[in-house]
Parts: structure tokens; C-alpha cells; sequence
């Protein structure tokens, strides 16, 4: 989809009046100006560096709706998270659980071991000690605090609006999380019906679920329906601990499957796990 460049370099260095930005996008239901202009009313509420917004659907890609990013290589990390790295990103674990509409940080909605997983690293991502999920997607800006205003969509689909600001300005606070919630019910009536007419225009940018699907089939033929489960959750980050929470089981037990499944698949560690499935993808 094409975006407006000086529209989206202006969104986030003006600051007009909340209301006046939102009477704006209201006007502009019809046409991709729309969520660039709700992207500006939320500046004007809360000081955002860089900001944009995908669409989640099922198991395919997200979709790329507008972002504000103004230099190429930005846009490259962009296009890397949407084309394979978002399936290591904690909110679209988090929306394939059901995550609901609201404001949250990202580093919220990681799991207990998602600084340690291994498997980002061949998945055209770099490790980063700086970085609150410990790493970035290759070309993505660095040193940025995130959070996001979610959006539910009809069909079990979800927007995201990715909200980012430099750690060294002190990143987000904790007011700057109840302004955005008290917007948030706003943001997402004109969304949706922005998203009404858009959806037909832009959702057939994304309909391979090829990623998602290596996930369901990683070690079909050999595991058991437990032990998938369990390898599973071990790619999305999850620590032994964790993944017995979610499964309802020991930690004793999740060792057990681990070990069984580990000498099925004949290796023996996380990073040959994680070698083994990104040569399925």
C-alpha cells in the first residue's frame, strides 16, 4: 500500500489539538490518510518518536496498514519483521492466545524466557543487551521503549498501533499508559470502521501462514501430540516452568517430554531445536 511520506513524516512533529487530529481521521474514514491522522492524535496526548500499525489475521502475515518511519532502512526492518521475524515477537504470541484490546507494553507480553531463546538468532534478528526483548530485528531502530494500543476487529482479527520512543528520554511512564487508555475506546471506533472499507483494499497483502503453519507441523511425524506441544512453546521462548503452567503439568514432566522429544529428534540442546526448525521454514 502507498502512503502519504510527508503525511507520515508530519503525524509525529506536529502536535495539533487531540481533538481537532481526531475530527481529522473521522473525515478521512475512506482512504489510507486514516490511520496515520489517528497516529497524530495520539501525539498529541502522548509524546511518540515513531509509530505504526499492523493488522493481525489468523496465521498469516500481519498487514502492513502505514507507519511513519523516514529513513530506508527503517523501512527495511519494517518490512523484515513483517515478512518472517514477527512470529518471534511477543505480541503475536500474545494475540494467537486471545490478547484483548487495550494498552500494553511490550515487554509485558513476553514470556518468562523470551530473553534467552535461541531461535532468533537466524531469523534476521540481532541480539542486543540494550533492547528490552533482548533483541531487534535487522534495520529496526534501536533503542526504543514500545507500547501498544490494540484494537479488536471483526473475524477475530487485531490492529496493532506500535507507539515508540527512545529509552534515553526516559521512554514511556506510567501516565503516559492511563492517557492512552483513556483514548483507546476512541481510537478504536475509528479504527474499526476505517478497517470496514480498508480491508478489502489492503488484507490481500498477506495470506501466507507458512511461518505459522511450520510451527503445526514441526515434528509431526515423529513426536507425540504432548511432546509437540511442548517444542512448541520451547521455540516461542517459554521456560520449563512456563510451559508446564500453560500445559498443566510438572516441571518434572516437562523435562521428561523434553528429553524424550530432544532424542526423537536426535540433538541435544535449545540452539539444535531451534537449527532443526528454521531448516523446516
Amino acid at each position: 500500500m502507498k502512503v502519504d511520506i510527508a503525511l507520515a513524516s508530519a503525524c509525529l512533529s506536529s502536535s495539533p489539538s487531540w481533538f481537532d487530529s481526531l475530527a481529522e481521521a473521522i473525515e478521512n474514514l475512506d482512504n489510507d490518510r486514516c490511520p496515520l491522522l489517528l497516529i497524530a492524535a495520539i501525539g498529541s496526548v502522548v509524546d511518540v518518536q515513531m509509530a505504526m500499525s499492523l493488522v493481525y489475521s489468523g496465521r498469516s502475515r500481519p498487514v502492513h496498514v502505514c507507519d511513519t518511519f523516514s529513513d530506508e532502512k527503517a523501512k527495511r526492518g519494517l518490512a523484515n519483521y513483517v515478512k518472517n521475524t514477527y512470529v518471534l515477537n511477543p505480541f503475536y504470541a500474545a494475540y494467537r492466545r486471545g490478547l484483548r484490546g487495550g494498552v500494553y507494553r511490550i515487554r509485558d507480553l513476553a514470556p518468562d524466557a523470551y530473553f534467552e531463546s535461541e531461535h532468533r538468532k537466524s531469523l534476521a534478528v540481532t541480539l542486543s543487551a540494550t533492547e528490552e526483548l533482548g533483541y531487534v530485528t535487522n534495520d529496526w531502530p534501536q533503542g526504543m521503549e514500545e507500547i501498544n494500543v490494540v484494537v479488536e476487529l471483526p473475524g477475530r482479527e487485531l490492529a496493532e498501533i506500535s507507539l515508540m520512543r527512545p529509552v534515553r528520554k526516559g521512554g514511556f511512564c506510567d501516565a503516559d499508559l492511563r492517557a492512552l487508555g483513556d483514548i483507546t475506546p476512541l481510537i478504536a471506533a475509528v479504527y474499526r470502521r476505517y478497517w470496514a472499507s480498508a480491508r478489502s483494499r489492503i488484507a490481500h497483502q498477506s495470506t501466507d501462514s507458512a511461518i505459522e503453519d511450520a510451527f503445526d507441523r514441526f515434528g509431526g511425524d515423529i513426536l507425540s501430540p504432548r511432546e509437540r506441544e511442548v517444542a512448541q512453546l520451547i521455540l516461542r521462548g517459554h521456560s520449563g516452568i512456563s510451559i508446564g503452567t500453560h500445559l498443566g503439568i510438572s516441571t518434572t514432566t516437562v523435562k521428561t517430554h523434553r528429553k524424550n522429544l530432544y532424542a526423537k529428534l536426535g540433538i541435544a540442546t535449545h540452539f539444535e531445536l531451534f537449527s532443526l526448525f528454521l531448516k523446516r521454514l
